[in-house]
This record gives structure tokens, sequence and C-alpha cells, in this order.
């Protein structure tokens, strides 16, 4: 949860914001049947029995501007976004351990490889972790750079996924920045990040 008056991040149970002081107001989640109050927790509506969905605490808790970032990774509709990142992630993982076990069986200057292979595990955890842009570039000029370099050396196109695995990834940190920033600067949720 986000303080409303300076955004700082709130402690679980925190009563005031520890930045700026301010009394952190709970949200009060209504039902959207029929407008009743819900209590802390409530998985029906006390009044008339409606289901109380995620989707709904969600838009309400948005609607006040409390959503973290992590809440926000954690919507419906960012599925997409964090399936690909993942996705991405595995794939350097997958890379490294190739290009690791391939140096040390098979390589005449394995050094250089465990540093290749060492590197593209952290780009993997950074992007994964961290969901950051500047991994997923980083990820596509070092894969492109090597895939180059083995290339010429080689005579034949060799390490193309590394390089399209930050392509990939590019395309959605960029596109989850894009509706987190949306998100912070209205304060209503993007309909990319609600729906599935």
């Amino acid at each position: 949860m986000k303080c409303a008056a300076c955004g700082t991040e709130l402690p679980a149970g925190a009563s005031m914001c520890p930045q700026c002081g301010r009394p952190v107001e709970a949200v009060k989640l209504r039902c959207m049947s029929c407008g009743a109050e819900l209590p802390e927790g409530a998985l029906l509506c006390p009044q008339c029995g409606r289901v109380v969905e995620t989707a709904d605490v969600v838009r309400q808790q948005a609607a006040s501007r409390q959503l973290t970032k992590k809440e926000f990774y954690e919507l419906p509709g960012m599925k997409a976004c964090r399936n690909n990142i993942k996705s991405c992630a595995v794939i350097l993982y997958v890379c490294a351990a190739i290009t690791t076990l391939a140096a040390l069986f098979w390589d005449e200057i394995p050094l250089l490889s465990v540093v290749d292979g060492v590197s593209l595990l952290l780009l993997g955890l950074w992007l994964q972790l961290g969901k950051s842009r500047v991994a997923a570039i980083l990820i596509t000029v070092y894969g492109g750079y090597n895939m180059f370099v083995s290339s010429l050396s080689t005579g034949t196109l060799r390490g193309w996924w590394i390089p399209l695995a930050g392509v990939w990834a590019i395309t959605y940190t960029f596109k989850f920045y894009k509706l987190w920033n949306k998100y912070r600067k209205s304060g209503a949720l993007p309909r990319d990040a609600i729906s599935e």
C-alpha cells in the first residue's frame, strides 16, 4: 500500500506514513452489487451474499491509488507480461547452463565462457526479479555482440537465442512500465491491466 499524500510505500499495518506523517486511510471496500461496506477479508457481501471478486477489490484499491508496483504486476491483465518476462529469463538460464557446461567440458579457454554463462545468469535474474528495462536492453546488446563475434569467427549464425530473448524482454518490460506509469499518473487502472 502507498501513502495517498507522498506515494511512499507503507509497511504492513502502518497507521501513519513514515515519510510525511499523514494518517493511513484504509480503503473501505464496497459490494459492487448493493454498495454495502465490506468487512476486511470478506468473501461474501453480508447484505446481498454476492461473491467478493479479487478484480473488484483491486479496482477499488486502484481507485484510491494504493496499489504498489508488485500488486500492480500481479493483476490479472499483467499475466502476459509476467509469463513472457519469466520465459525470457528461463531462456537465459538455459543458455547460461549450456554455455558454462560446454566451457567446462569442451572449451580451450573455459574462463571466458564461464564468465559469459555467469553474466547470462545474472542478467536473467535481474530481468525476472527486477522486471528491468535496462536488463532487457543489456541482454539484447550483449547477445547481439556475442552473436556477431561468434558468427564472424565460425562463418555460421550462432547464439541468436539470447538477442531474441532480449528483444522479447524489451517488448514486455516496456509494456509493463507503460501501463504502470499510466496508472501512477491517472490513478485509474488501464483496461489492459485488468482484463486477461
